[in-house]
């Protein structure tokens, strides 16, 4: 399969799965809870919901890639989107919200692991970093989407759903007709599908807790800070209404995540993102009222984060190298999973002390990740591994 043809296909449901399902309730936050009268606390609860949803969906994505095949799994999710989307579009209480967050979550973690393992299978190894990286950037452009929608429909939120699910649907048609039928064959996969090698897990605990930490980080940054940037007054009002186009137009960057760590290397491109993120929170936490603020911040989470994403993968199948669907699953899962509880504690945080120190506090959990960076593997260990696949 040529790479370009699955980016075309696998770049747009991504940005359905995660731009469109997933992180677009942060962006329509305000709006629902004018609409529906739900506090932050509760708030926080239900977007964490979509991150739960996601640890769950990406553990089954990971198990039965082989057996249901990556297309099927990619088709489920894309059902999975338009279903959680137009549950969302039509609740009136935060409890049928909650469901469709908690099903549209469901899409994102079963999208990944497929094109991973299809880019593993599929793509000449040359091409498959900067392949993952192009895919993953699909984020971006979801992000970009539901910016651009929310400008022209305003409060409009259920319409604005409702034209999400109508795209879902699209998307799931281009992957029916793109992707390739045939499954991923016994021989193509891992003989320890499941079970990757003890040697793998040690080199993995670095990427296992940046993972957790860079979720906690992220998720007050996705949940809270249009909430936030919208509610300061001496903030010009296009600057709340553009600040998720900010930051989808600047994740286009991470696509290039791929190639910078073919020219820099891993480490190098980690730190430096790291500290891109980090910092975009801190400047929320400290200059809350700075226009200039408002405007780097968006554009440093938008661009760090999605690249951050692509490192994690580069640094994830370059650990678990006999199971790619675990390279990508096994961070994105431990990424996720820290947004669960980032989600939950940010809702708190933010009660009891306020946006400033909330965004504050997860800046200090960003910049702590610095000190966690991929460890170069032995090149002996690495062609001992490979000869195992």
């Amino acid at each position: 399969m040529k790479s370009r043809t699955l980016i075309m296909a696998g770049l747009p449901m991504i940005a359905v799965t995660y731009g469109l399902s997933r992180f677009s309730f942060g962006l329509m936050l305000p709006y629902i809870r004018e609409s529906l009268t739900i506090s932050q606390s509760v708030s926080g609860v239900i977007s964490s919901l979509s991150y739960f949803a996601y640890c769950i969906a990406i553990i089954m994505a990971m198990i039965f890639a082989v057996k249901i095949g990556s297309k099927n799994i990619i088709m489920i999710a894309g059902l999975f989107s338009i279903t959680g989307l137009g549950l969302i579009a039509g609740s009136n209480n935060s409890l049928l919200l909650g469901m469709g967050v908690f099903i549209a979550g469901l899409s994102t973690g079963l999208a990944s692991p497929p094109y991973a393992d299809i880019v593993s299978t599929k793509i000449n190894t040359d091409k498959k970093d900067q392949t993952n990286s192009w895919i993953n950037s699909g984020t971006s452009i979801g992000t970009a989407f539901t910016g651009m929608i929310a400008l022209t429909m305003t409060n409009d939120w259920r319409q604005v759903y409702i034209i999400f699910a109508i795209v879902a649907f699209a998307v799931l048609l281009v992957n029916y007709f793109s992707l390739p039928r045939k499954n991923i064959s016994k021989k193509e996969a891992s003989p320890l599908s499941f079970f990757p090698y003890k040697q793998e897990w040690k080199n993995a605990i670095g990427l296992i807790s940046a993972s957790i930490l860079l979720g906690i980080s992220s998720a007050v940054y996705w949940t809270f800070s249009r909430d936030y940037i919208i509610g300061i007054e001496q903030l010009p009002t296009l600057l709340g209404d553009l600040f998720w186009v900010l930051i989808g137009l600047s994740g286009l960057a991470g696509g290039t995540a791929g190639y910078f760590v073919s020219k820099i290397g891993l480490s190098k491109a980690y730190v430096i993102t790291v500290i891109m993120l980090s910092t975009a929170s801190l400047l929320l936490g400290l200059f809350p009222t700075n226009t200039l603020s408002g405007i780097i911040s968006p554009i440093l989470f938008g661009s760090s984060y999605i690249f951050v994403t692509g490192l994690l993968i580069v640094w994830g199948t370059n650990t678990f190298i006999t199971n790619a669907s675990f390279g990508l699953g096994v961070p994105f899962l431990l990424l996720a999973l820290g947004q669960v509880f980032g989600s939950i504690i940010a809702g708190t945080i933010s009660e009891a002390m306020g946006y400033p120190f909330l965004f504050i506090f997860s800046a200090l959990i960003g910049y702590l990740t610095i000190f966690i960076w991929p460890k170069a593997k032995n090149k002996q260990e690495t062609e001992q591994l490979s000869g195992l696949h």
